[in-house]
C-alpha cells in the first residue's frame, strides 16, 4: 500500500474530527473565522507555520528550493439552512452543502503528511486554504495577494468531492482534460421606459414589454450565434417589473448569467448581451443600464500535459477501475480555481463521496446532502502523493 495512503488511513479519526468541526462551524464567503482558527491551531500543533493571505486565506509552504506545486482546497460554505439531520449539523443558517469541509480537512491532513516527510520533498509545496469560492471571489483575492509568487508556482492541483450520481463511488476519481468548468458572469439589466395609465399605453414606453423582448433575444444568442459544439449559456433567472395591473411600468429589471468554455466565447457573449439589450431598448424608445455585479470568473482549464503526468500518481492511490478520464467533457458550472489555471498549468479532479448505487441520492448544494467520510483519507493521500511525485519528476 502507498505510504501516504497508509498513514492517512491511520489519521482517519483525526481527519473526520476536523471535518465535523469545520462542518458545524460553517462560514460563508470571507466570513470563515472559525474555520481559519481551526486550521491555524492544527497547523501549530503539527509544527507547521501558516500565513494569512488576502482577506481570509491561509498559505502553508513546505519543502526546499526548487520547482513549486500548489495544492488548493476551498473552505467556505453556502448561505442555506442545513436539513441533513447529522448530529454535527450546522445551526447558524449556513451549510457545507458543497463539500468544502471535506476539502479543508483533507488539505489540512495533507499538510501534516507532507510535514512528516518534508526532508524527502524535491522542491516546494504550497497549500492554499481558500475562502469565498461560492462567491467566485476567494481565489482572485489570494492571487492578487501573491499566493502564486514567493516562490513562483509552477503547477497547481485541486480536487472537489462529488456525490449523488452513478460515477461518484466512494474513493473514485474522475477528471477531464481541457476545459473543466465554464466561465461565470452575472449581469443585471435595468430597463428605463415611461410610465402611464394602462388604458393609454401609447403615451408611455412599456418597460415590461421591452424587458420581455430582451429576454427572448438573449436566449437566441447562444442558439444562433455560437457554434453548437462550443457550449455556451445565457440564462435569465430574475425578472421584476411593474407595480399594478393597470399601470404601464416605467422600469423593469432582469438578471442572469453568462457561461462559456473559452475566453473568446466569454468575451463575445458579454459583448453581445449588451449590444442586443441596447438595440432592443432603442427600438422601443427605451434605454438600459447594464451592470455586472460580481465581476465574473474565467473558464477553468485542466492542462492536458499535467493531467497525463498526474494520472500514474493518482493510480498509485486509486485502483484503475475507479478512475474515469475524459476529454472535453466540462461542467457548465463555474469554479474560481480558474484564477489559478489561467496563470499556471493546473488540474482539478473529482473525488467520489457516494454514488446512487451506494445509497447516496442527494447531490451537492442540496440541504440534505451527506457525503461519505470514507473518501477523506484517499483525498489527503492524493494531495500529498501527487505533489511529492510531481516534484520528484521535475527536480532541478
Amino acid at each position: 500500500m502507498n505510504q501516504y495512503l497508509q498513514r492517512a488511513q491511520q489519521m482517519a479519526a483525526e481527519i473526520v474530527e476536523n471535518r465535523r468541526y469545520i462542518h458545524s462551524h460553517a462560514g460563508v464567503g470571507f466570513d470563515v473565522g472559525d474555520t481559519v482558527d481551526r486550521i491555524m491551531s492544527q497547523l501549530v500543533e503539527a509544527g507547521i507555520q501558516g500565513e494569512v493571505c488576502g482577506q481570509a486565506g491561509v498559505v502553508v509552504t513546505l519543502g526546499k528550493p526548487g520547482k513549486t506545486i500548489l495544492l488548493r482546497g476551498d473552505i467556505d460554505a453556502l448561505p442555506m439552512p442545513e436539513q441533513s439531520g447529522l448530529p454535527f449539523a450546522s445551526q447558524n443558517g449556513a451549510m457545507h452543502a458543497c463539500g468544502h469541509d471535506f476539502h479543508a480537512s483533507m488539505l489540512l491532513a495533507a499538510a501534516k503528511l507532507l510535514k512528516e516527510r518534508e526532508s524527502e520533498l524535491c522542491g516546494t509545496v504550497k497549500l492554499m486554504f481558500q475562502p469565498a469560492e461560492e462567491k467566485l471571489a476567494g481565489a482572485k483575492d489570494m492571487v492578487e495577494h501573491g499566493v502564486l509568487e514567493n516562490p513562483h508556482v509552477d503547477a497547481a492541483f485541486a480536487m472537489h468531492v462529488a456525490t449523488g450520481n452513478d460515477q461518484t463511488s466512494i474513493g473514485s476519481v474522475k477528471f477531464t482534460k481541457g476545459p473543466s468548468h465554464a466561465s461565470g458572469d452575472s449581469f443585471r439589466i435595468i430597463v428605463q421606459g415611461k410610465g402611464c395609465h394602462g388604458a393609454s399605453s401609447y403615451q408611455g414606453v412599456d418597460a415590461v414589454n421591452v424587458a420581455a423582448h430582451i429576454v427572448v433575444a438573449l436566449n437566441e444568442i447562444p442558439a444562433r450565434e455560437v457554434p453548437a459544439d462550443e457550449l455556451s449559456i445565457v440564462t435569465v433567472g430574475v425578472f421584476h417589473g411593474g407595480s399594478a395591473c393597470n399601470i404601464i411600468a416605467d422600469t423593469a429589471t432582469i438578471e442572469g448569467t453568462i457561461r462559456a468554455l473559452s475566453p473568446e466565447n466569454r468575451e463575445f457573449l458579454i459583448r453581445r448581451v449588451q449590444e442586443v439589450a441596447e438595440g432592443i431598448a432603442k427600438t422601443f424608445r427605451a434605454s438600459i443600464t447594464l451592470e455586472h455585479p460580481t465581476g465574473g470568473t474565467p473558464p477553468s482549464i485542466n492542462d492536458p500535459a499535467l493531467c497525463d503526468e498526474m494520472l500514474p500518481f493518482i493510480q498509485d492511490i486509486v485502483p484503475a477501475d475507479k478512475i474515469i478520464v475524459t476529454t472535453n467533457e466540462p461542467s457548465l458550472g463555474s469554479e474560481d480555481f480558474a484564477y489559478v489555471s489561467t496563470k499556471v498549468p493546473a488540474m482539478m479532479i473529482s473525488l467520489g463521496a457516494g454514488s446512487t448505487a451506494e445509497g447516496f441520492h442527494y447531490a451537492l448544494h442540496s440541504p440534505f446532502v451527506t457525503p461519505d467520510e470514507g473518501c477523506l483519507p484517499v483525498g489527503a493521500a492524493l494531495y500529498a502523493h501527487c505533489a511529492t511525485e510531481w516534484l520528484r519528476t521535475h527536480q532541478d
